[in-house]
């Protein structure tokens, strides 16, 4: 979206983003999840060697933490994503037919001129709806 059609509706238009940022992002999190478990089941594990004797794998030991901090990290991020694309999928959900077909052009950046000739409604109308629809999103928030 272009930045001047924001106006009022900046918070509205900034959790779309958000959301499509979610969407893009959920396959690359998920793949990453999976290398990541890969590595530290490759990894040797952890040695109960004493300190200083010739197995020790003191340096290994914090590779192994390495592995598990990332893991944590994008289990996180993973889990954040959920909420928030369940949040959206919630919202549309309680939207009515035309509204939910107007929030999925804004989802998917569609051309509004493509949109209009979609649905054959003028443009004001299309802004009014993205104004209804912005409202009811703030209402839900």
């Amino acid at each position: 979206m272009n930045r001047s059609n924001r106006g009022l509706n900046e918070p509205f238009y900034k959790w779309i983003d958000d959301v499509r940022r979610a969407m893009r992002k959920e396959k690359e999190l998920q793949e990453k999840l999976e290398f990541y478990n890969m590595k530290l089941i490759g990894y040797k594990g952890v040695s109960y060697d004493r300190i200083g004797s010739v197995g020790s794998r003191s340096s290994g030991d914090s590779e192994l933490l390495y592995w598990l901090d990332k893991i944590v990290y994008i289990e996180k991020n993973i889990e954040n994503n959920q909420k928030l694309l369940k949040r959206a999928k919630d919202f549309y959900n309680s939207l009515d037919h035309i509204n939910r077909l107007t929030f999925l052009f804004l989802l998917h950046e569609t051309r509004i001129i493509d949109f209009m000739h979609l649905i054959n409604m003028s443009r004001s109308r299309v802004y009014k709806i993205i104004d209804d629809i912005s409202i009811k999103w703030k209402n839900y928030e």
